[in-house]
């Protein structure tokens, strides 16, 4: 079975792996949220100076629990809405 892209970055060894682990700690991820689980991204265009995405905040919300319910870690990507 492939290695996960995810566990590329948090399961290696040494510096960079530690470096990439301590970003995640240090947004308040527990470390049995991103070890031995796929970590998937979620784009969103959400932001407060554009009230025609404001709906999207809450439907990455929505979107990020199902992918923790199905045993994957979701992290919210900002993306420009222009």
């Amino acid at each position: 079975m492939k290695k996960l892209r995810s566990q590329e970055w948090y399961g290696r060894q040494g510096k960079m792996g530690f470096l990439y682990r301590s970003w995640m700690k240090n947004q308040g991820w527990p470390h049995d949220l991103f070890e031995g689980r796929p970590v998937i991204g979620m784009c969103n265009t959400w932001s407060e100076l554009t009230p025609c995405n404001g709906h999207f905040r809450e439907l990455a919300e929505f979107v990020k629990r199902g992918v923790f319910l199905v045993g994957c870690s979701g992290a919210r990507v900002a993306r420009d809405s222009h």
